[in-house]
């Protein structure tokens, strides 16, 4: 028996000696195999101790795993963690099992079993000590974001993996960490080059090639950066910058090849050159993964089929693209051209099949034209709706808003394509189906991460997480918005790199929080099953005759305009991008300079817009009292009241507007609104001179204080009216007055804020802290102040803006300013708009009639100019609302009044301008 162990022992030794070789080979790591695989035949023995034996199966698993065997790897690592369960090893021996685990898992491509390992890793995470296994665990966990195109998120676990491994107190860096940080650094390159920040990326390879380490590899990585910057010229020049020439011709680089001769225009070239490298023995010294091998021969389908489409072969190219989703996705097998994947499981690569399925969507809509084939057609408006089904799944996998907005951004394109198709046909065949698909299209695509947003604060109070990871989930947030405060007001560059590492462990923490809410079933099922827009539902809230529906959706150079009524849906119009870009400029820049003065030439503008976004529709609209408008791009800042109809009125003057950024907004639950009023509360810091700091940069607002004589509730004046005060009792509030200063700055939306009382320190609230607040109590919120409802304008979400981060906390009404509010005619509009409200009229109604009451007022014709009201606009959710207001209510809503006078002095004083 004693010889039996010394031999095992000894064995063991040798083993390790293997695997730790400072050098390793192909040679060391077969005879470690062969060592471990001699004495894992011997278990169960007490030659070793549990945790040798467990090291044992550990060893032999990740030797396997490097060998490209991961089913091997998976077997012999599974059996180690069921020998660690048995023998009650301590759990710090469970971390590397579950890392390789997942990464096994990873290169079968099978995302689910993958996170899942990888998950169970991080929750041992504080009982492992070595730092280059626990930066490649975040690596790896960097690697499940990238592949689902959630690129932000991903540059955060890379850039945390290198920073593991590269802190100070580390040792001199082995060899083995040095090809870490290699591979963390070409990894977050890769990141931020899809993201399109090229700069950072460059900056990133070149750290890597200083590193001395696969400096052909980086070179490839550069050529792909200059492939998506469509510069092939520098592709070309780091492509042939590669030494190998066996790198050369590598699959990868053939690919790069090939999309460089494609963006020169070289079609035939790039078949030339991929085509026969689809050959199996083209591609026998490629050695990689059969993940790896299966994504470039997909990217290389890819190529050709965008190569065939370029030489207008369409069933070529289709044939092509569908071939690459096969190779991309690891599920679906169906050569069929005419089958289409199901979206539902987590794919690695997943935006390259959204890309193939919009490419396939795209070559089978070219060969319907061609032929007029209804069931290629159908074909290609099926592949599109898997497409935009995937992106759904995506959208509800991300973890946060700069994910979804991004995608957004990129997808956009593609809704156009197919809104555009679909309207095409409906206006060959006149088939009602194709016109419904194109707006259901059109507003799907628009304010995705708004809505679910909105969406998931629904659902989380429902679906049994426990409210201590809620209550996390809250200090979180704080803690990544003061970092980013800091951010802002740092003074000392040297603090910076600290304080940006504050921001990114934040969002790393926040990301694992929402990872373990999908541990709760039904929160992740319940997202899944939320209710996509239906036509259906829309019209069953219009009114009989009352409401009607407009909708805008910009598509390459034109506008379409759909018009839905309770019992039709119209293409109203179909406008010409172009010009009425131009109008709508002329129109802003006559009503901005006007100041309130010269009329007539704002009146021949606002005429010729009129005829263009509605002058088709206008005889069928005139009949309507209330339209609800669903603007798109730069049709968010237009205040349609303002326009003058055929007799010369205002549309103000016959009908109550309200806008939304989304159909899918209008069919949201509104069922927790609180029409309490003695939940109000009102702040007004500056309603008096006397208590301000000698610092202080704003100017008093004496008015402020009689503004709250209307509220019930609770009020905070002065120095009481604090940013404290304010986040400790608005998300109980049904009323909130708010009599202040703010700025909102259209560059960087997240730097607009809300003014409180400058006796404390943290007095400003900004716009992202907004989005972490839980608004769903309240009723409306009422801007005033300058340029709330200006912001940056985004393709596919639409306006980011001050307003839009009330919307985004979860209250459904609100009525903000698109310029410069004038502080006498706000009183007077927000006085005639109580009185209405309390008369029984809803918020867009209300709105209507204090400006039909203003124009009518005499005492008050200098204000008449369009200038003076127009700015006011009404987003909402009438179709909840309007059917829980009730009369007699004082102030049933959520009210501010912002006044940014002096504003732009302090904004530049602060930038020390």
């Amino acid at each position: 028996m004693f010889g039996q162990e010394s031999s095992l022992d000894k064995k063991y030794e040798q083993a390790l000696n293997y695997f730790y070789a400072e050098y390793p080979t192909d040679q060391s790591d077969s005879t470690a195999i062969k060592l471990l695989e001699e004495i894992k035949s011997q278990f169960p023995t007490n030659a070793l101790t549990p945790s040798q034996s467990a090291d044992v199966y550990e060893k032999l698993g990740t030797l396997y795993l490097i060998q490209n065997q991961p089913r091997k790897s998976i077997e012999i690592l599974r059996r180690g963690l069921k020998f660690i369960e048995q023998n009650e090893a301590n759990d710090s021996l469970l971390f590397n099992p579950y890392l390789y685990m997942g990464e096994s898992f990873f290169l079968l491509n099978q995302a689910d079993s993958s996170i899942h390992y990888l998950n169970q890793a991080e929750k041992t995470l504080d009982a492992k000590k070595d730092k280059q296994e626990t930066g490649r665990l975040y690596n790896s966990l960097g690697v499940i974001y990238y592949e689902s195109g959630n690129y932000a998120q991903a540059t955060n676990y890379f850039s945390k993996a290198r920073s593991i491994v590269t802190e100070k107190s580390n040792p001199e860096p082995s060899a083995a960490t040095e090809y870490a940080i290699f591979s963390f650094l070409t990894n977050e390159a890769a990141a931020w080059a899809n993201l399109k920040v090229f700069d950072k990326a460059v900056t990133l390879y070149q750290e890597a090639l200083n590193l001395g380490i696969d400096r052909d590899e980086v070179l490839s990585k550069l050529a792909s950066l200059y492939i998506k910057n469509q510069n092939p010229d520098s592709a070309r020049y780091y492509l042939d910058s590669i030494a190998e020439q066996a790198s050369r011709n590598s699959l990868p680089n053939q690919n790069i090849n090939a999309e460089i001769h494609l963006l020169k225009g070289q079609a035939d070239k790039s078949l030339e050159l991929l085509i026969p490298g689809l050959d199996e023995e083209k591609r026998k010294n490629f050695q990689a993964s059969q993940v790896a091998l299966d994504y470039h021969k997909g990217k290389t389908y890819q190529i050709i089929g965008r190569s065939w489409m370029e030489k207008k072969e369409y069933q070529m190219a289709a044939e092509a693209f569908h071939k690459a989703i096969l190779q991309f996705d690891g599920v679906f097998s169906e050569e069929d051209i005419w089958k289409n994947p199901s979206p539902g499981n987590i794919n690695w690569g997943m935006t390259d099949i959204f890309e193939s399925l919009v490419l396939k969507a795209k070559s089978t809509m070219a060969l319907a034209k061609e032929n007029y084939d209804m069931p290629t057609y159908q074909l290609s408006f099926d592949t599109y709706q898997v497409a935009f089904d995937l992106v759904f799944y995506l959208n509800n996998l991300y973890d946060n808003q700069d994910a979804r907005i991004f995608l957004g951004e990129s997808i956009r394109k593609a809704y156009e394509e197919a809104v555009s198709a679909s309207i095409a046909l409906y206006q060959l065949t006149k088939d009602q189906k194709h016109l419904v698909r194109g707006f259901i299209w059109a507003e799907e695509s628009k304010a995705t991460a708004l809505e679910l947003a909105r969406n998931e604060g629904k659902i989380k109070a429902n679906s049994g997480i426990p409210l201590a990871l809620l209550q996390e989930e809250k200090i979180l947030k704080f803690q990544l918005t003061r970092a980013n405060q800091k951010i802002r007001d740092v003074q000392d560059p040297n603090n910076l790199e600290d304080l940006e590492a504050q921001v990114r462990d934040s969002k790393l923490a926040l990301s694992r929080l929402y990872a373990s809410y999908n541990d709760f079933s039904s929160f992740f099922d319940q997202k899944l099953n939320t209710e996509r827009i239906r036509i259906q539902k829309l019209q069953n809230f219009l009114q009989s005759g009352q409401q009607v529906l407009l909708s805008y959706f910009v598509a390459n150079d034109v506008i379409f305009c759909f018009m839905l009524s309770e019992d039709d849906l119209y293409l109203s119009a179909i406008i010409e991008k172009g010009p009425l870009t131009e109008t709508i400029k002329s129109m802003n820049q006559e009503l901005i300079s006007s100041r309130g003065n010269n009329r007539q030439e704002l009146e021949q503008v606002t005429i010729q817009a009129f005829d263009q976004m509605l002058g088709e529709a206008y005889p069928d609209l005139k009949k309507h009292p209330n339209w609800i408008i669903l603007p798109d791009q730069m049709l968010v800042h237009v205040p349609f009241e303002m326009l003058a109809d055929p007799e010369g009125n205002y549309l103000v003057e016959n009908h109550a507007i309200t806008y939304q950024y989304s159909g899918k907004l209008l069919q949201m639950d509104t069922s927790r609104i609180n029409s309490d009023k003695e939940k109000a509360i009102g702040f007004a810091p500056f309603s008096a001179a006397t208590g301000l700091p000698e610092t202080n940069d704003f100017a008093p607002l004496p008015a402020a204080a009689s503004e709250m004589e209307l509220l019930e509730g609770r009020i905070f004046l002065g120095t009481a009216a604090t940013k404290q005060e304010f986040l400790a009792h608005s998300e109980n509030a049904s009323i909130i007055h708010l009599a202040t200063h703010a700025l909102s700055n259209p560059e960087s939306p997240e730097e607009g804020f809300i003014v409180f009382s400058p006796s404390q320190e943290n007095h400003l609230l900004y716009a992202e802290e907004l989005y972490q607040l839980d608004l769903r109590q309240a009723s409306l919120v009422f801007l005033s102040a300058c340029d709330t409802h200006q912001g940056q304008v985004m393709n596919g979400e639409g306006l980011i803006s001050l307003s839009r981060g009330f919307s985004y906390a979860g209250c459904d009404n609100i009525i903000s300013s698109i310029w410069k509010a004038n502080d006498k005619v706000t009183a007077y509009l927000s006085e005639v708009f109580y009185d209405k409200v309390n008369q029984g009229n809803t918020y867009p109604e209300a709105l209507q009639l204090a400006k039909k009451t203003l124009l009518k007022d005499t005492k008050m014709a200098q204000y008449h100019h369009p200038y003076f009201w127009a700015n006011m606009v009404f987003i909402g959710n009438t179709f909840e609302a309007t059917s829980r207001q009730t009369a007699g209510i004082t102030l049933s809503f959520l009210l501010l009044i912002l006044v940014a006078a002096g504003f732009i002095w302090f904004w530049k004083k602060k930038r020390g301008l």
